[in-house]
This record gives C-alpha cells, sequence and structure tokens, in this order.
C-alpha cells in the first residue's frame, strides 16, 4: 500500500505531518500502521512519529506490536458484527419517504379500525338507552 494514499479519520496524509525520512524510508510499515490507527487522533499521531526518533528498538517493537494488534481486534469486531458500508444519501432519502408512506398508511389504518370501534361502540350504547327507555 502507498504511504502517501493513506488517510487519517480526519481526512489527513502523510503530507500533513512532519515524519522523520528515515522512519519513511526504514520502516514504512510502521508509518501506515500509526497512519491507520483509529485510537490516536491526529495529534497523538505526530507524537509518535517525532518520538520514533528518541526510541530504542525495544521501544518502536513494542509500539509496532500494539498497533497491529489494534487492527487485529478491530478487524476481528467487524467481521463479527458487521462494518455498515455508508448508504448513498439519495438511496438514504428514498428508504425514508418509503418508510415515511408506509408509516401513514400504518397511521390511517388504526385510525380507521378506531372510528370503526367507537361507531359500534355509539351503536351499542344507542341501543342500550333505547332498552332502559322501554323499561
Amino acid at each position: 500500500m502507498d504511504i502517501q494514499a493513506i488517510k487519517t479519520k480526519s481526512g489527513k496524509t502523510i503530507k500533513d505531518f512532519t515524519v522523520p525520512e528515515k522512519l519513511v524510508t526504514g520502516d514504512p510499515e510502521l508509518v501506515m500502521l500509526i497512519m491507520q490507527s483509529e485510537s490516536m487522533d491526529d495529534g497523538e499521531k505526530q507524537y509518535w512519529f517525532n518520538l520514533t526518533e528518541a526510541m530504542s528498538k525495544e521501544q518502536v517493537e513494542k509500539l509496532r506490536d500494539i498497533l497491529v494488534r489494534e487492527k487485529q481486534k478491530l478487524a476481528e469486531i467487524d467481521t463479527k458484527y458487521g462494518k455498515k458500508e455508508k448508504e448513498d444519501p439519495a438511496v438514504a432519502k428514498l428508504r425514508i419517504e418509503k418508510t415515511a408512506e408506509r408509516q401513514a398508511a400504518q397511521r390511517e389504518r388504526l385510525r380507521s379500525q378506531e372510528r370503526a370501534v367507537e361507531e359500534q361502540e355509539q351503536k351499542e350504547e344507542e341501543e342500550i338507552l333505547k332498552e332502559l327507555e322501554t323499561l
């Protein structure tokens, strides 16, 4: 994967960060892991890019391990619960309109049933009143 093509959640690319050239050329996988991390905001990503120059090899490997595990866990969650694709706004609008139409039709059916029940109750009430008048 091309490092230049990777975007953060906020849409930033590698050009928006100050990344040591030694890191970009020597460890592009770590750069990609940092860029793709969903647990860090852009400021934290810049912090880790800055810090890598002062880190020991063991610390770099621990960082890499954490980022790889994060990526694996998120992939497991996506697999288990399914990551929903963003819906096309036109499709979403159509779906909302159809749902609104179904709800309006359902409300009208319920109102109709309610009126029928009320009319039946009114008739029964009138019959009871007529019976009482004849007593």
